[in-house]
């Protein structure tokens, strides 16, 4: 069903707008945020974590821990984010992740304990990973965004970074030294903070900030904070948990290819050169899957462009349990590449269209705890059943059915997108700040 979003909605300048250079430089800005909280850490972790083990005379268990730990906070931290959005500027909220996320990387050298290690990416790094990335950057664009926003959104979730990042650090690396890479690392993100002080939440808070620097002092528009919605409101919405389910079931059979998909392949009788070559394949192309589902999800329903995305998943899963000619492994990589890079942004535009722009951070933020426990579990689940059954052939067959599953709940999720936002009762005003 095609979707129209040609007519500005309030608060996003239209084409001919005076503010529109600002919405792309905010644009530009929640790009650069985003990658380079999620790129600097994600990106150098695997190039680093033979360094790690010798630094910190760790494991390979503890090393692996470290990241986990860095995912499991950013989850945790998700819906004070997502609260913290609505009370305070987002400005404020970008520049704290990068102060954390420096602190955590410039502290690393001075120990040689795994605990500390483990602590610096579960006190400093994960939170600022959350503070500075993924939830401000879509709720900045969000704010200045509704023309063509699953475009805009598709543009600034490019994992860019994170394809880049690993191939800078592996040249550093030998020359540098590892604790210098690290200091280095820190460094990045104290560079982002002077970029960060021009980011302003909305169109209102652009303009009031051009009056305040006349001569004389403006007043600026009476757009009160939004109250922040109840969390048994969002949750009780009939939206929410399809959401949940859908998304934690994609997303968690996203991290379980990133985990088995190389072991998969040599078990299957493919080297290792030739699996580890699919696996970048399939990382490379979720930067086209990000444009594309965001360009669907803005001339279509977002919720059905995610239902499709599912079902055409547990179509390409399928062959990685057929006997397949590499061509056809190639072709599997490229599209589950493209189909776990959109899921993201097409789910932020569901989240806004669903819920509405205001209430569009917190809910975000909650279903980003919620869906945690789907996405630690599915890896670690397919693990076990391979082990228990000798093969993938159990394991691939449960992820290709949660597909299906997704798919039933966001056909579900696709008739609500249809309706008018429903205004969720809210917190009293006293509980705000």
């Amino acid at each position: 069903m095609r979707r129209s979003n040609e007519t500005p909605s309030a608060g996003t300048p239209p084409v001919s707008d005076p503010a529109r250079h600002p919405a792309t430089l905010m644009a530009i800005i929640a790009f650069l945020a985003h990658n380079a909280a999620v790129g600097l850490c994600y990106g150098s972790f695997g190039v680093l974590v033979m360094e790690f083990e010798r630094h910190f005379s760790a494991g390979r268990a503890q090393t692996s821990l470290a990241f986990s730990l860095v995912v499991l906070a950013s989850g945790l931290m998700a819906p004070f984010v997502g609260a913290l959005l609505g009370r305070t500027h987002i400005r404020s909220v970008m520049i704290s992740g990068a102060l954390l996320a420096s602190a955590g990387f410039f502290c690393l050298p001075f120990t040689q304990h795994p605990s500390v290690m483990l602590a610096c990416f579960a006190l400093l790094i994960g939170p600022g990973i959350s503070l500075l990335g993924l939830l401000p950057a879509v709720t900045l664009v969000n704010n200045w965004f509704s023309h063509r926003q699953g475009l805009v959104l598709g543009l600034v979730m490019m994992p860019v970074a994170v394809t880049v990042v690993p191939l800078i650090v592996v040249k550093l690396l030998p020359i540098l030294g590892f604790e210098t890479v690290l200091r280095g690392i820190g460094l990045v993100y104290l560079a982002v903070i002077p970029i960060l002080l021009m980011v302003k939440d909305s169109p209102e808070h652009w303009q009031a900030s051009r009056g305040n620097t006349g001569g004389t002092k403006a007043v600026a528009p009476a757009t009160a904070k939004p109250q922040r919605p109840t969390v048994s409101a969002v949750l009780w919405h009939p939206a929410f948990l399809p959401l949940v389910i859908a998304t934690g079931l994609m997303m968690g059979a996203g991290v379980a290819k990133n985990t088995h998909m190389v072991p998969l392949l040599v078990e299957g009788q493919w080297s290792m050169e030739q699996a580890t070559l699919l696996l970048a394949v399939s990382g490379g192309c979720a930067v086209l899957g990000s444009l594309l589902l965001g360009w669907l999800a803005d001339r279509h329903n977002a919720a059905a462009v995610i239902a499709c995305n599912a079902l055409l998943q547990s179509v390409v899963w399928l062959i990685l349990i057929t006997p397949a000619s590499f061509t056809l492994l190639l072709l599997d990589a490229v599209l589950i590449g493209m189909c776990i890079g959109g899921l993201s942004t097409a789910k932020a535009v569901v989240v806004s269209r669903v819920f509405g722009r205001r209430q569009f951070a917190f809910v975000s933020g909650l279903m980003g705890f919620c869906t945690l426990p789907l996405l630690f579990t599915l890896s670690p689940l397919m693990g076990l059943l391979r082990q228990t059954s000798g093969g993938y052939t159990l394991p691939i067959s449960l992820i290709i059915g949660g597909f299906f599953v997704a798919a039933g709940c966001m056909w579900l999720v696709s008739r609500l997108e249809r309706q008018a936002p429903q205004l969720l009762s809210a917190e009293p005003a006293s509980a705000t700040l």
